[in-house]
This record gives structure tokens, C-alpha cells and sequence, in this order.
């Protein structure tokens, strides 16, 4: 089944300017969270070097984006279903050549990621900071959720990764989720700290799409290597991904009336090989 043209996969980047905010958590809980509530959601790991999405998800994948790059292997052989019911397109952790990629074979990243099919959102999975390929994934997503903490060093380097995407590339728009803090007012408060810095000095507002509060309960599904949506759905957690998610389902288009959710095709034939 091919997409109409109403129903494009929003594409959108899950970024931090440091690493160690729980990105990666985020990204995992904020698709699975998705997928319950009726979109078709992939995420893509784009920390090349070092990824761990399927860590997260405790999941052994026999191919990775290492084999679309330097083998023969087509992105529907990579991508498999997981836990929370939605897809993963894996990298690797560790291989010397996918941390260190030429600029073509990040563009062949890239071209894949944008010949995928089926999907309502793509969700990427960055790698933290400023280097050429966290940028590269960043400048490829019309959206770009900026995950941070409390600490004053993730604060900090946000701001300088949303200074160098806006300064030298000139993007202006992005979301925030104030990560691991103990209640909504505290979100609210990091939030409105950077929305002033960066409306002060880089002359543009940011959206803020929620928190993310701390929880016994993540340390516990971390270790479970499942979800947090899904062992402890009823923790206060859980319940900040729904809103989020809510949130960012309003950026995907409508279907037209009667149209079903497409299957999870992919077409990069004749792109790679």
C-alpha cells in the first residue's frame, strides 16, 4: 500500500545538547505511547556509533543500519517490530565506521530514512551534542524535540546545540520535555528558563511539550528492559507520556474519512542498490 499525500510520516528528532538526560528512554516510552493510542510509529536509532534502542527494548536484531550502509541489506530486512507495538530500525554500538561516517553515507542515512512508508511519525533517535551527524539528523526532521534535566550542564548545552542549529542553519522552531523532574511545576520552571534565554538572545519562543516526572517506577522498567507504558502504566510516568504523546499527535495530518492506518511498507529499492 502506498501512502496518500495526506498522510506523510511526520518525521521528528529526539535530540539533547548532553548526553545522559534519558533521550533515549523518552523516545522509546513517547512511541509506545503513540502506538496505543492508533498511530503507526517507527524509530529509527541514529546514535550510530553508539546505539542502544535495542538495549532499551531488550531486543537481539540480526541486521542493522550498518548492513544497509556497507552490505547489501535493504531497510525492510532491518526493521522489526518490538515491544509497545511499534517498529525499530536499529544501528549498532561499538563499530568504529558507523561513529566515524563520511558525509555520503550519512546521506544515504538520510535518503532511507525519507523513502520509508506506512508510518505516522518517524521518531530519531539522535546521538547528543553538535557533531556533523547529530546536526545532519536534526536538519533532516521538520521537528525537533530537545530533551533536557534539571542539571545546569544540560541546560546549558541545549541551549548551545538550539544556538548552532538556528545561528549557522537557521532553524527556529522546537519542542522541549523537561526530563526526570519531580512534578509539573518544576518542568515548567526549566522550561521557562530556557524559553527566556533563547527568546533574549537567539529572538525566537520555544514550545514546551511537557515533563517527564520521576518515578521508582523507571529505574525498574530500565532494568526490565520493556517500556515504562507498558510494566507500570499507571504510574504518574506513564500518565506524562500520554500528554506528551497527545501533544504530538496534533502535528500528524488527518486521515481522510474511512482511510485505514497503512501497513508498515518501506521503499528504498532502487535507492541503495
Amino acid at each position: 500500500m502506498t501512502q496518500s499525500p495526506n498522510s506523510s510520516p511526520i518525521i521528528a528528532t529526539v535530540t539533547s545538547g548532553k548526553g545522559g538526560v534519558g533521550k533515549t528512554f523518552v523516545t522509546v516510552n513517547l512511541a509506545a505511547t503513540l502506538a496505543a493510542q492508533g498511530r503507526k510509529v517507527l524509530v529509527v536509532d541514529c546514535d550510530l556509533g553508539l546505539a542502544n534502542v535495542d538495549i532499551m527494548l531488550g531486543v537481539h536484531p540480526r541486521l542493522s543500519l550498518k548492513d544497509i550502509l556497507f552490505g547489501n541489506a535493504l531497510p525492510e530486512d532491518v526493521i522489526i517490530p518490538v515491544k509497545g507495538g511499534f517498529h525499530l530500525l536499529p544501528a549498532c554500538s561499538g563499530v568504529r565506521e558507523m561513529a566515524q561516517l563520511l558525509y555520503e553515507k550519512i546521506q544515504i542515512v538520510k535518503t532511507v530514512v525519507l523513502s520509508l512508508e506506512g508510518y505516522d511519525i518517524i521518531l530519531l533517535d539522535t546521538g547528543a551534542g553538535i557533531a556533523e551527524t547529530v546536526l545532519q539528523f536534526n536538519l533532516l526532521a521538520p521537528r525537533n524535540i530537545v530533551v533536557l534535566n534539571r542539571e545546569l550542564t544540560s541546560i546549558t548545552d541545549a541551549y548551545a546545540m538550539m544556538k548552532v542549529l538556528h545561528q549557522v542553519f537557521g532553524r527556529d522552531t522546537f519542542s522541549l520535555i523537561a526530563n526526570a523532574v519531580a512534578d509539573e511545576r518544576e518542568g515548567e520552571k526549566i522550561f521557562h528558563h530556557v524559553d527566556g534565554i533563547c527568546r533574549r538572545f537567539l529572538g525566537f519562543p520555544l514550545d514546551y511539550l511537557g515533563p517527564v516526572c520521576r518515578d521508582e517506577a523507571v529505574p525498574r522498567s530500565i532494568l526490565r528492559q520493556e517500556p515504562l507504558v507498558l510494566t507500570d502504566a499507571g504510574s504518574k510516568t506513564a500518565a506524562c507520556f500520554g500528554r506528551l504523546a497527545e501533544a504530538v499527535s496534533r502535528w500528524v495530518q488527518p486521515r481522510p474519512p474511512g482511510q485505514a492506518i497503512p501497513g508498515a511498507e518501506v521503499s528504498a529499492r532502487g535507492i541503495l542498490h
